[in-house]
């Protein structure tokens, strides 16, 4: 272990100094967060948080933020490091990436500080944490060896009072309990780990800055003779990343370890022991049956599987929602339906319809089988819900059945995913605002562009600079489109880029990258509207939509003679078959879908 460096005072750094501390912490942020190494600075937003713990100090403090750490940005940190130099600061930086541009409030009504990460903004995070405080060195040094035991390596950062362990990943994790899992199984195994890193709005310690806590009258390490002012450092680094669910097995593979972590008070100890020994003796035998209950799924026949729900592409889902898809033991039903339901909605983009039939499918391989009408009416229930998340809660008990859930694994190969959203303001959005965004979504999804000019606008569109520009202020008005300055020496006053995190509790629909490819090159633009819409109706399913003309009308922005001549074009140029039926009575138009 290195030494610990401990003043009276908070040191003020020189110029050299400052340079020295901005390279490490620049060292530092892009281990646990890589996405700072990209060439794409709208990967998600990183904050440093400086927290004042002198009370003399009347300064207001910004939050730095950087998305890349370019030249540019890391001139900026070294600012941000002066501003801070010598004064009783804590820092900290987010363990989760987040998005700047989301404004969210909070249940009271009061809006989230801008340029702070929180529970609603955050996006994801490429670390697990752990911290180890109120130990010492040595007690520190044997937790790590068990780590090191189960090949698990780790960046050790001295806060000053404790130790902070940190487990690089070799992928972006988006489950923002992701740090609540990692805590709780390590308590579990026995880890004398802080039970407070459980939320994605968690700001850990930032090395090569100063623990300033005993400025604070509201920490118990306050002391206004002699504080102890102690210089934060790694103590042991690695480049060494792992996948998340590598170190939840590695960590599974070590026994349980039942340990009170908190001495029982007298309310407490009060509290139990006013129930009769044999109803607790009871309760305790009926917990420890319910525990056993639980049956860890091993194995499953994905290929008899990839058969029966072949509206899915089911070797490409993560394997605890395979096996969850295997059939579920009676005990866990409802915990699945609530957490399977909304994943199938918000994560993949179902419609309903398919919802129920997959549903369905799930009921007759449970055991005893449930009835199909049951089935259907909760799905209708939960769906209605309108559960915001990508998917519900995965329970702890879910997790020792099931197993760790990527939720990240789920890719979907050469598609586009457009927010339903966009669709649902078809009826404000011109004709030629589509196909903008369509070829920027497909340039960017093939990797030829990811930052647009007009004149890139201008090429994939096939569209003038004057309809480019009139309809670009639409897409950028409604957030479906961001912008930022350029580098104006280039004769370009913004750049353009598809807005890369929408909410998905409104679902979203998969587009082909053929299909969109297909689209620009014959259809119109405002065929290519009516051809969307019918899609994102269908449930992205081939197959019939049934519609009067004058709600399309409605619903696109168009008249009713409109629609009527648009799909006519598209039946002839065989995106649809137009079929209209006529009982006597009214008249009805069929739209099948041919791709």
């Amino acid at each position: 272990m290195k030494e610990k460096r401990i003043f009276n005072r908070v040191p003020v750094f020189n110029d050299g100094q400052i340079d020295k501390q901005v390279e490490r912490q620049v060292r530092f942020l892009k281990a646990v967060h890589p996405q700072l190494e990209d060439s794409h600075w709208n990967e998600g937003r990183i904050e440093l948080r400086p927290v004042k713990r002198d009370s003399n100090l009347k300064d207001y403090l910004r939050s730095y933020g950087s998305w890349h750490l370019g030249e540019k940005d890391v001139a900026e940190l070294k600012k941000f490091l002066n501003a801070i130099n010598g004064k009783g600061v804590d820092l900290y930086f987010s363990a989760f990436a987040f998005d700047y541009s989301m404004d969210v409030y909070k249940k009271d009504g009061t809006r989230y500080e801008k340029g702070k990460v929180n529970i609603e903004n955050a996006l994801f995070t490429s670390i697990l944490a752990a911290d180890f405080d109120g130990i010492t060195a040595e007690e520190f040094q044997r937790e790590k060896q068990r780590l090191l035991d189960i090949g698990i390596e780790t960046i050790d950062i001295f806060s000053g009072h404790g130790w902070q362990s940190i487990i690089l990943l070799n992928h972006r994790v988006s489950d923002k309990e992701i740090l609540k899992k990692f805590t709780t199984l390590m308590l579990m195994k026995g880890f004398r780990v802080d039970s407070a890193i459980v939320d994605a709005a968690r700001v850990l310690r930032m090395p090569y800055s100063f623990n300033t806590k005993a400025l604070d009258k509201k920490t118990k390490y306050y002391d206004s003779i002699n504080p102890q002012i102690i210089a934060t450092t790694d103590h042991c680094w690695t480049e060494r990343r792992y996948h998340v669910a590598e170190v939840f097995e590695r960590l599974n593979g070590l026994p349980d370890v039942i340990k009170q972590n908190k001495a029982l008070t007298d309310i407490n100890l009060k509290a139990i022991y006013t129930e009769p020994l044999a109803d607790t003796k009871k309760r305790t035998e009926k917990k420890v049956k319910q525990d056993i209950e639980i049956v860890e799924i091993k194995q499953i026949d994905v290929e008899n599987l990839k058969t029966v729900y072949k509206m899915l592409d089911f070797e490409r889902l993560p394997m605890a929602i395979q096996k969850i898809l295997a059939g579920t033991q009676e005990r866990l039903r409802n915990k699945v339906m609530f957490f399977i339901i909304p994943f199938l909605r918000n994560k993949l983009g179902l419609d309903i319809k398919s919802i129920i039939e997959i549903m369905t499918i799930w009921g007759e391989r449970c055991t005893p089988i449930l009835d199909a009408d049951e089935i259907k009416k909760e799905v209708n229930r939960i769906y209605g819900l309108g559960f915001q998340g990508k998917h519900g809660v995965y329970t702890q008990e879910l997790f020792q059945a099931y197993g760790y859930l990527d939720f990240d694994q789920y890719k979907i190969e050469d598609e586009i995913k457009i927010t339903n959203s966009f669709f649902d303001d078809f009826a404000d959005l011109p004709d030629a605002s589509i196909r903008i965004f369509l070829s920027m979504k497909l340039a960017a999804e093939l990797g030829e562009v990811k930052e647009f000019s007009k004149k890139d606008i201008q090429r994939f569109a096939n569209m003038s600079e004057r309809t480019v520009e009139r309809n670009i202020k639409v897409l950028v008005a409604k957030k479906y489109v961001s912008k930022r300055r350029s580098n104006r020496r280039n004769g370009e006053a913004y750049v353009y880029y598809p807005t890369p995190y929408f909410s998905t509790g409104e679902g979203f629909s998969s587009f082909g990258n053929a299909l969109v490819d297909k689209m620009l090159k014959e259809l119109t633009d405002g065929e290519m509207k009516l051809y969307c819409y019918l899609r994102r109706k269908s449930g992205n399913q081939e197959e019939s939509f049934w519609a009067s003309q004058k709600h399309i009308a409605d619903q696109i922005g168009k008249t009713q003679q409109g629609i009527s001549l648009l799909t006519d074009n598209l039946d002839k140029k065989g995106f649809v078959k137009k079929i209209t039926e006529d009982d006597g009575k009214v008249k009805r138009n069929r739209y099948d879908l041919k791709f």
